[in-house]
Formats: C-alpha cells, sequence, structure tokens
C-alpha cells in the first residue's frame, strides 16, 4: 500500500514539473525579426554558394 502512494506522489511529481517546464518554455517566442532575417539571408547565400559549386562541378 506504501508502495503505491509513493509511486503515484513520483508520478504526479513528474506530471507537474513537464506541465511547468512547458508552461515556461511556451512563453519563449518566436526569435526577433533581426535574427530572422539574418537566418533567412544565410540561407540564401549559403544556396548561392552551392548552386556555383554544382555549376562549376557540370562543367
Amino acid at each position: 500500500m506504501s508502495t503505491a502512494i509513493i509511486v503515484i506522489v513520483v508520478v504526479l511529481g513528474l506530471l507537474v514539473g513537464i506541465i511547468m517546464s512547458l508552461r515556461s518554455s511556451a512563453k519563449t517566442g518566436m526569435p526577433a525579426q533581426d535574427v530572422l532575417k539574418r537566418t533567412a539571408q544565410h540561407a540564401r547565400e549559403l544556396d548561392a554558394q552551392e548552386k556555383a559549386a554544382q555549376q562549376k562541378h557540370d562543367k
């Protein structure tokens, strides 16, 4: 009987901890606009480099 109570308390504590963690991480939100712009620019630059390298390789 006491083992069951301990298991229930541990499971409830784990659930409460997970829920609290999810609530606090949900407030972080999206990155700032400048970060998104820099990331998009970097992706375009990498894509252009890869295309140039592929064209060099194809010739």
